[in-house]
């Protein structure tokens, strides 16, 4: 029988390819639901390759917020090695000065005089154990004080290194928040664009009852391909949390599961939990993402497989922090809040889906806290 190791290397292989299969059958489904006619089509292109690129920048601006925070954090833990590194100097400084005060004091004259003295052989053999310790302390502590000031110079050098990376981070990130806001101006010009387009309840419901087809064939294409992707062994099964999973997100719930999207006509799928652009959004539990990517109607989209035919979506995003067939673990940051899929306010649009069907995320979510 073949060993655990071998068991999980072959199934890290099946996984890969068929993810890869996948990807291929997304971007086919992508290209067939991308051929819409008309006007509006050409501006939904527009608006999508413009909350793409939003998503790419919010992304690197989120990345030189973490690694201007790393280096804060490091710098000042070299500052506070270097105060240290003072202290242990001085001391040692102090040391020394003390004992050549010392040696000074006592002079070259008393030490041959007390060489020479062969009446008092005793007195001989105590101050030459003594002359030798007080040596070996100047010696100890010189070696000393010489290591200090290498650690010293070499934290200095660190100081001016983490500085000048610090200070190209900010120039960077402020680069990108400045590009970032711009795209979200032309972003806006877009979506009353296209809003203007959408003259009336029909015509709306209309492109809203297309984004759901095109979610459905999305995820229907998902399912056929990932039904044998293996589960960690140590995840909890996704059954057997219903009632206790972590909220993705802090905020208010805007609209839950089941209320009407167009009166008599459209119910939602999901729940809509308002939040502040660019919060971070965490996995409610354990998995692996199969589709992190653009569909319209729900922006920036992720779906995390869970195993077992439970799966998780997080729509609108800003932007995405994690790749197609990365794992994830509960609570960990997956993207941050935001407004695509043509939103005028920023939340996140979640579903919990089971072989396919959705179901009422609130059932499955634990009581908040705070």
């Amino acid at each position: 029988m073949p060993s655990e190791f071998a068991r999980a290397e072959e199934n890290k292989k099946v996984s890969a390819q068929q993810l890869r299969e996948l990807n291929g059958r997304i971007k086919t489904l992508e290209q067939s639901l991308n051929q819409v006619k008309g006007a509006k089509a050409e501006t939904q292109k527009k608006l999508q390759e413009s909350e793409i690129s939003i998503a790419k920048i919010a992304k690197d601006v989120h990345q030189n917020i973490e690694s201007s925070n790393k280096l804060k954090k490091q710098l000042q833990s070299l500052r506070v090695e270097r105060v240290e590194l003072n202290q242990k100097q001085a001391q040692q400084k102090d040391y020394l000065e003390k004992q050549i005060r010392a040696a000074y004091a006592m002079g070259r004259q008393e030490y041959l005089k007390v060489l020479l003295n062969q009446q008092q052989p005793d007195q001989v053999s105590r101050v030459l154990r003594y002359y030798d310790y007080i040596n070996r302390q100047r010696s100890r502590h010189i070696d000393e004080y010489i290591a200090i000031s290498k650690d010293k110079a070499r934290v200095e050098k660190e100081i001016t290194q983490k500085d000048f990376a610090l200070g190209e981070l900010r120039s960077k990130l402020e680069e990108r928040s400045n590009k970032l806001e711009k795209e979200q101006k032309n972003r806006e010009q877009l979506l009353a664009s296209l809003d203007s387009e959408i003259k009336d309840k029909n015509s709306e419901l209309n492109t809203l009852n297309q984004d759901r087809t095109r979610l459905e064939k999305l995820l229907k294409e998902i399912e056929q391909a990932i039904v044998n992707i293996p589960v960690p062994k140590d995840s909890q099964p996704f059954k057997s949390m219903k009632g206790k999973l972590p909220w993705p997100i802090k905020g208010l719930v805007a609209h839950g599961y089941g209320s009407e999207r167009i009166p008599g006509k459209l119910k939602r799928y999901g729940m809509e939990i308002r939040a502040k652009e660019g919060l971070p959004i965490k996995a409610v539990h354990s998995g692996r993402v199969v589709f992190a990517d653009w569909l319209r109607g729900y922006g920036v989209l992720m779906i995390i497989d869970h195993g077992n035919g439970y799966m998780s979506l997080y729509g609108h995003n800003q932007a995405l922090l994690k790749e197609q067939g990365d794992w994830v673990h509960a609570g960990e940051s997956i993207a941050t809040v935001g407004r695509s899929g043509g939103q005028s306010r920023s939340s996140l649009y979640f579903e919990i889906r089971q072989q396919g069907q959705t179901q009422d995320p609130i059932k499955w979510l634990g009581r908040r806290r705070g």
